[in-house]
């Protein structure tokens, strides 16, 4: 099965089909690149980055009640940009 990418650019809302969301928004805090693969998602951000950084921010909507998301499929997130060369 070949690979599904997309393009998020920071401040976008983190899409349901990757992380269904419980009372808080999820927006990708930098630009980053996902990429489906093998059953699974691989996150990596357009520019290099620290281990600390963030890539997802989450903003509750309700302090009163938890907040819960859910990965739709395992998540590997990676510090480093996704290489583009296919060798």
């Amino acid at each position: 099965m070949p690979e599904k990418t997309w393009t998020f650019e920071a401040g976008d809302r983190v899409p349901e089909w990757l992380m269904r969301q419980t009372n808080c928004v999820l927006r990708f805090d930098r630009d980053a690149i996902v990429v489906e693969s093998n059953s699974e998602f691989l996150i990596y951000p357009a520019s290099a980055m620290d281990e600390d950084d963030t890539m997802v921010l989450a903003e509750i909507i309700d302090q009163q009640i938890d907040a819960e998301v859910e990965h739709t499929l395992p998540i590997r997130a990676h510090t480093n940009p996704r290489s583009m060369s296919f060798n």
